[in-house]
């Protein structure tokens, strides 16, 4: 899936809202639940490096806020990163290169929905 495509699927499919407030940086879209206003997804275009690909230029990422077991078992993996800028025992970077199948990437998406449900609030 690609940046446009997962923003697009997650504005469909969720009750959601978006905000971009990181000033001075138009790629970032950060998205939250209606009901608690909490972030569970932020989708960005970021340097290769930055996330250790070894290759010159930028790539899109989504990050993800998922319980810690599914992080540590997520990074792990071909197409995952520790999270980018995120809290890295609850969020996981998910490199938007092909790597990751759509319907899988859609499952976390969904998982990180619920992950910041109604408890209360914050987990």
């Amino acid at each position: 899936m690609t940046k446009a495509e997962i923003e697009a699927y997650i504005l469909s499919s969720l009750e959601v809202a978006t905000d971009h407030s990181f000033e001075g940086d138009p790629t970032v879209t950060i998205f939250r639940r209606l009901d608690n206003n909490q972030r569970f997804a932020a989708t960005k275009n970021v340097g290769s490096r930055s996330v250790n690909v070894e290759r010159a230029g930028r790539i899109d990422i989504l990050n993800l806020c998922v319980s810690p077991r599914l992080v540590a078992t997520l990074r792990e993996r071909e197409g995952f990163r520790p999270a980018w800028r995120m809290n890295r025992n609850k969020w996981v970077t998910i490199l938007l290169d092909g790597t990751v199948p759509d319907d899988e990437i859609r499952t976390y998406i969904e998982e990180a929905y619920k992950n910041v449900g109604k408890k209360g609030g914050k987990r």
